[in-house]
């Protein structure tokens, strides 16, 4: 497995097509927290569409357009964490995450996008990382203070959820500022 290791606990992956029914199994057992959020939860049905959406990961990676990685917790699979919508032109990305319940209130998801957010600087050589969350979604929005990102603002009825529109806040971080971010947060 390539990986990007945070600690000893906590590692980050490239999603292999061997992965797709973990992947499934954690959406599957996780599916009524997850799905308030994230709507697409309601179409994974089976783990032959974790294998597509895994496909189509590594084809949006190998096109520079996105890095879609498994979170791995002690070697048990957590959740994902992605850069969406890499923009080679602006140099800038927006991160999307997901965490099953049961890893909840350990601090990976701060630890995971720290990591990605380094990833995106020094690897990718991006200008500005930007977070969306709903504002009523308070987990998401205390990951993104605790990252020192900046708050930029609320976008009303921005976020389609599954009751309807929600506003969004929305954070973000520009490169020069991550290594002074980093250290205080």
């Amino acid at each position: 497995m390539f990986s990007y290791k945070i600690n000893d606990d906590l590692q980050l992956a490239i999603p292999r097509l061997t992965d797709g029914a973990a992947l499934y199994d954690l959406i599957d057992r996780n599916r009524d927290n997850l799905s308030y959020y994230l709507p697409w939860v309601d179409h994974v049905h089976d783990a032959q569409a974790e294998i597509d959406a895994i496909k189509n990961d590594l084809a949006r990676f190998a096109e520079g357009k996105a890095l879609d990685l498994l979170i791995w917790y002690h070697g048990r699979l957590a959740g994902k964490i992605s850069l969406n919508s890499i923009e080679a032109m602006y140099s800038e990305a927006d991160i999307g995450y997901f965490l099953g319940k049961e890893f909840r209130g350990r601090g990976i998801m701060t630890m995971a996008a720290r990591a990605i957010i380094d990833i995106a600087f020094e690897e990718y050589g991006l200008h500005r990382i930007s977070l969306q969350c709903a504002a009523d979604n308070l987990p998401s929005n205390n990951v993104a203070k605790r990252l020192g990102m900046n708050f930029e603002g609320c976008h009303k009825g921005r976020l389609i959820l599954k009751d309807g529109y929600h506003d969004s806040n929305e954070y973000a971080v520009l490169a020069e500022e991550w290594a002074a971010v980093k250290g205080n947060s």
